[in-house]
């Protein structure tokens, strides 16, 4: 491609691919009703499918790729974690996500965690300290 469009209008037709991707990865989960373990391995496959794909343009930064797809697993395998330890992880990276994405990660039903009854109430107390 490199030699048919200049490497201003590549990076102007592809260099905001990986932020809608990855955006479009965090908002999918406020849709999902439950997921599994094998749902969250093959979301994490898929996101780093794409980030070797976008790589490989040599218009896009690859260190911002990186770093957005890396945020994108990190947020699906939080869903992997005991409640405790997901509230711990909160407790010491509160603006690592936003409070709906933390929230939304409580929305989704994922077999085998256990969510008590007052875990919003508990999750937006910490998030209340910010």
């Amino acid at each position: 491609m490199a030699p048919f469009v200049a490497g201003v209008k590549r990076n102007y037709i592809f260099g905001g691919i990986c932020s809608i991707a990855a955006n479009a990865f965090m908002k999918a989960l406020a849709d999902m009703k439950s997921i599994n373990l094998f749902g969250v391995q093959q979301i994490c496959r898929h996101s780093i499918a794409l980030e070797q794909a976008l790589a490989a343009i040599p218009s896009i930064d690859s260190e911002t790729v990186q770093q957005r797809l890396d945020r994108v697993r990190t947020y699906y395998k939080l869903l992997n974690m005991p409640f405790e330890a997901l509230l711990a992880f909160i407790t010491e990276h509160e603006n690592l996500f936003t409070a709906i994405e933390y929230t939304n990660l409580l929305k989704v039903q994922v077999l085998g965690r256990e969510i008590s009854a007052d875990a919003r109430d508990r999750l937006s107390e910490i998030l209340s300290h910010r």
